[in-house]
């Protein structure tokens, strides 16, 4: 960094310190500013609450004292007729009654117009006049409507106390006028005005609206006191402020500035005031104040000193830079002089320094690096030149992966490059957390060590594996299928008649033939599997990750094997010339039981020679039992393929009975009629004809034969209101024209499109649900009826259930076997009743061959039932036989 440069950091140093006090100060401001309004808020809100309780409490008093009043004109009313009538004694003893109803009062007395104490009720000699302020008798006397009213507060001649009138104008039956007067001590008047509260912060008057205070008491002061008003009369007030709210003005008592608040009573000009000054709501405030301020400044201070201790550390950055420029350029004439690429990355894997080299091993990389470009960015841009046709997420993965091994180096990683070049990276980690990055380019050492392992493993003539690496690696398969659990095969080719073509047609034209034969042989098998070539013309193949059952690994492997018969069959074109040939092919199994390499390999080369015994160009299993399997399955095939020719299938029919016993339908079950072996049993060929694409052509006859039953029972009395459910395999279902052959055939049969039911699998729904469900609604929208099959043995989504235009489940019998042993089949047969319901969806229960079966199944809400209880699988002749019999009642 130059001086000018150090200069300008300083500067701008300072300059942002600066900015950071204004900062400061403004939010201290606002800080406190806010502070202050929130504590006046508050205030406000407890002269609110406290005024409202003041103006209950006054209320409640004053009326209180008013019905008291009020009340005494009924007595004079009950006891007194006029003036005349009036006895002193007994209204004397009524109104000491009516005094004992209020204990804020002193007494109650009765005058005349003149201000003469008719009647009190304290005794007489205690009380000789009734001495009260001037004018006040006259302001009672003098109202239109009588209503209660209070003087000014004075000392009483009793009680040496100050005291308030409260009086109420009354008249005898005679109309003479009375005043009803009932003496209060202020004390009394200050509980009420209080709360029983104590003397709280808040100053609290009771006044007149023009400005007479009638009670108050003063904070400061702490108790009630004969004060004056120090602010102006409520009616000047009301001139400037809402009363309805509080206002900003002189407290009433004190004068000081404070939130005032002002609620009118029940009595005209009477009134009930809160104020509290600002100085007391502010006190907590002013506490924070000083704290938020000693640490602005504390804070302020610290930037302050921060500011020098940074330019203080600058100044010895600053000389230290000096020092290591003067270092670093040394240091990169020594790195630009190394023939290996190198780059250094400090604690954030950011770039500090590289050298041309590196620049010249990846090119795509010049103009991009930079010193503090992160090196994700490198692995970011190689990727895209290391794997040039991947998908995104690979990409992403590879670059995660280098940049976790970054993190925890070990070793060296060799890249190989766009130009074919390979790169050997070392990666260390430095003191300070960085990264040293040392690439070699190792291309012709790698290109003389792939040399020398290709001559030691692989053969000069084909490319294909030699002896020593097929062994080691049919050893390793040996081991991984056993440890799996699954098989394998070794395929022994030896060519038919080569050593005759290589003798009359000479040795180059022999190489050339093998040359073709190992193409043709690695394009036959998997990119999983193995080809080798043993010397000669001989060659292996091993093919790996066979299924675990033995005869269908041997009918992939023999599968295989035709395959290469077939492709080493074809003719070959060479040097202008068209040959043939052929060969012969031993295969044995291997996985079920330790062997080595080269055991598997001579049980194949047996088997090979048991080939070339019956004249070659055909296929042969070491394990005889085996063999005779794989043979009486092609039979099997065979006859399958001649039973659909010869149409010696039957359809048999199991009724299917509702809950009541009455038939509903039927499920159509094929059967074979063997001219040899009878009734084949659909276990013994079911399986063979799903495995090849016998399956299909048996589907479509079932569908077709019963699509014929279902157009001949229309209009039979006991059959026309029978469906008829059909089975659906897998590889027809999917077939592209499934849902036009279904249709073709109810259009040309005459069937009735809601009387057939095709039943199908979970597993076979789920394989591909869109396509399910599109193809069940096209042939719903027909009226067609689905089933699903075997319900409860796969893995059914509630969510795709709901989506299936279904008509029924069938519960598989596995379940209804156990019922009311195993408890778990119990619970499963009652979810899927309930689901079903739910649903609504009809059940059929396969498989019901007891009563207490039926019963279960019956008391939980089953609909229909299928199995041995009711009736076996029978001819179809025998079931139009049975429906058109007179019923006979089910068990």
């Amino acid at each position: 960094m130059t001086l000018s440069a150090h200069r300008r950091l300083l500067v701008v140093l300072w300059g942002i310190l600066g900015v950071l006090l204004v900062a400061l100060t403004a939010a201290v401001t606002a800080l406190l500013w806010n502070g202050r309004s929130d504590a006046l808020a508050q205030g406000e809100a407890r002269v609110k609450r406290f005024a409202a309780g003041a103006e209950v409490g006054m209320n409640r008093a004053l009326l209180s004292l008013d019905v008291l009043l009020a009340s005494t004109e009924e007595m004079l009313h009950a006891d007194t007729s006029g003036r005349a009538s009036f006895d002193a004694v007994g209204v004397s003893g009524l109104l000491r009654g009516a005094a004992r109803q209020n204990l804020m009062l002193r007494y109650v007395a009765l005058l005349d117009e003149t201000g003469a104490l008719l009647a009190a009720s304290v005794p007489r000699e205690g009380l000789r006049s009734v001495s009260l302020p001037t004018g006040f008798l006259a302001a009672a006397m003098s109202q239109a409507v009588p209503t209660l009213i209070v003087s000014q507060p004075q000392m009483s001649a009793l009680s040496s106390e100050r005291v308030l009138y409260v009086a109420r104008p009354l008249r005898l039956d005679d109309g003479t006028p009375l005043l009803a007067v009932a003496q209060v001590p202020v004390e009394a008047l200050v509980s009420v005005l209080l709360q029983g509260q104590g003397v709280p912060e808040i100053e609290v008057t009771f006044e007149r609206t023009q400005g007479q205070l009638l009670l108050g008491v003063d904070a400061s002061q702490g108790a009630a006191e004969p004060v004056r008003l120090a602010a102006p009369a409520l009616h000047e007030e009301a001139a400037r402020a809402n009363l309805a709210d509080a206002w900003l003005a002189p407290a009433r008592l004190s004068g000081e500035p404070a939130t005032v608040f002002a609620r009118p009573l029940l009595y005209q000009d009477l009134w009930v005031t809160a104020s509290l000054p600002q100085a007391l709501a502010l006190t907590g405030w002013r506490d924070g104040a000083v704290t938020v301020l000693a640490g602005a400044v504390l804070l302020g201070v610290s930037l302050i000193l921060a500011g020098v201790f940074a330019t203080l550390y600058s100044r010895r950055m600053h000389h230290a830079r000096q020092v290591e420029a003067r270092s670093k350029a040394l240091l990169d004439q020594v790195v630009d002089a190394m023939v290996s690429g190198f780059m250094l990355l400090d604690a954030r894997f950011c770039i500090a320094q590289w050298n041309q080299r590196f620049e010249e091993m990846f090119p795509w990389l010049q103009g991009t690096l930079a010193v503090g470009l992160p090196f994700r960015r490198v692995f970011e841009t190689m990727v895209h030149y290391h794997l040039p046709g991947a998908h995104a997420q690979d990409k992403r993965d590879w670059v995660r992966a280098r940049m976790a091994r970054q993190r925890n180096p070990k070793g060296t990683v060799e890249l190989r490059l766009p130009d074919g070049h390979i790169v050997q990276v070392t990666e260390r980690a430095t003191p300070d957390g960085g990264l040293v990055i040392i690439c070699h380019d190792v291309t012709d050492l790698r290109q003389a060590a792939a040399e020398i392992e290709h001559l030691a493993f692989y053969d000069q003539l084909t490319g294909l594996p030699n002896r020593r690496m097929l062994l080691d690696q049919l050893g390793k398969a040996c081991a991984g299928a056993e440890r799996a659990g699954t098989l394998g095969a070794v395929l022994f080719i030896d060519l038919d008649n080569f050593k005759t073509l290589n003798d009359t047609l000479g040795h180059e034209t022999g190489d050339l033939f093998l040359k073709q034969v190992a193409r043709r042989l690695v394009a036959s098998v998997r990119a999983g599997d193995l080809v080798a070539r043993l010397g000669g013309d001989e060659f292996v193949v091993v093919l790996a990750s066979l299924p675990a059952d033995a005869v269908q690994a041997a009918l992939q492997a023999r599968s295989v094997a035709q395959k290469i018969l077939h492709l080493l069959a074809r003719p070959y074109q060479i040097a202008g010339q068209t040959h043939h040939g052929s060969c012969s092919v031993g295969a044995a199994l291997f996985g079920q039981v330790p062997q080595t390499a080269a055991e598997v390999l001579k049980q194949a080369d047996i088997a090979m020679y048991q080939v070339k015994t019956n004249r070659g160009n055909s296929v042969c299993f070491f394990d005889p039992a085996m063999q005779v399997a794989i043979n009486r399955r092609a039979r099997l095939e065979a006859d399958l393929q001649a039973a659909l020719d010869a149409d010696q299938f039957l359809l048999h029919l199991q009724p299917q009975f509702s809950q009541g016993g009455t038939m509903m339908g039927a499920e159509a079950l094929i059967r074979w009629q063997h001219p040899e072996r009878g009734l084949v049993p659909p276990a013994q060929f079911i399986g063979v004809a799903e495995d090849g694409e016998l399956i299909v052509p048996m589907g479509r006859w079932v569908l077709r034969t019963a699509c014929q039953l279902l157009a001949r029972w229309q209009g039979q009395e006991g059959l026309s209101t029978l469906s008829l459910s059909v089975n659906v395999s897998a590889r027809q279902f999917r077939q592209p024209d499934f849902v036009d052959l279904v249709l073709q055939q109810l259009q040309h049969t005459g069937a009735p499109a809601h009387r057939l039911e095709l039943e199908l699998t979970e597993s076979l729904v789920l394989e591909d649900v869109q396509d399910s469900i599109a193809k069940m609604h096209q042939l719903r929208t027909k009226g067609v009826r689905f089933a699903l099959d075997d319900f409860g043995t796969g893995y059914s989504s509630l969510a795709y259930l709901t989506r299936l235009p279904l008509h029924r489940l069938k519960i598989d019998q596995s379940f209804v076997h156990h019922l009311g042993e195993r408890h778990i089949d119990d619970v499963v047969v009652q979810t899927i009743l309930g689901m079903a319901r739910n649903l609504e969806l009809e059940v059929v229960a396969e498989g019901v061959e007891t009563q207490a079966q039926r019963d279960f199944l019956a008391q939980h809400g089953c609909d229909m039932y299928q199995g041995y209880l009711f009736a076996r699988p029978m001819p179809v002749d025998e079931f139009e036989a049975l429906c058109t019999a007179p019923a006979v009642p089910l068990p």
